[in-house]
């Protein structure tokens, strides 16, 4: 069982190992372990039945200059036992968060599987495997439930998006 435990914050550096983290439980709930760590808010998550690999949505910070309406990007990423997906150092594809300018730490992160519209709120997710009652060449790929901003002139989500997956990666929104 997986369970994902969003960040306390919208930047800082945790106390707890167990959160900004995806946690992997037995089924009985014993044997805790931080399957992957740097993960903001990894609200969604799903197992993709192709490969059975786990994907994730996450929500990214807020607050980011030189323009907070549009960085940073919101991510799906597919998370791998023991990966540093970057936060609270880096965002997107290792770009340092400039409170920490680390880019020699963000070198060692694994950057997103796809970056979405920032401040879209990517909640929810599920592969379309056996959706028949969608067309066929939608098979495998998959539906991400978007909340919507709060923080835009013009605000963006409350939307359902496919997401087109190609040889187990996606590929576009």
């Amino acid at each position: 069982m997986y369970v994902s435990v969003g960040s306390t914050c919208n930047l800082c550096v945790e106390t707890s190992p167990d959160r900004a983290a995806v946690l992997r439980f037995n089924e009985d709930g014993s044997g805790k372990t931080v399957f992957a760590k740097g993960l903001r808010n990894a609200v969604g998550l799903a197992i993709n039945p192709g490969n059975g690999a786990l994907w994730a949505t996450q929500n990214e910070r807020d607050n980011l200059s030189p323009d907070p309406q549009d960085l940073p990007p919101e991510e799906i990423n597919i998370v791998t036992q023991g990966g540093d997906y970057g936060w609270p150092y880096c965002y997107g594809n290792r770009v340092p968060n400039p409170e920490y300018a680390d880019a020699a730490r963000c070198a060692g992160t694994i950057p997103p599987a796809l970056g979405l519209q920032a401040h879209s709120a990517p909640l929810g997710l599920t592969f379309l495997s056996k959706a028949t009652l969608f067309p066929a060449g939608w098979r495998g790929d998959l539906l991400v439930a978007y909340h919507g901003s709060w923080n835009r002139d013009v605000p963006t989500g409350a939307k359902v998006v496919r997401i087109h997956v190609t040889g187990d990666t996606p590929a576009t929104a």
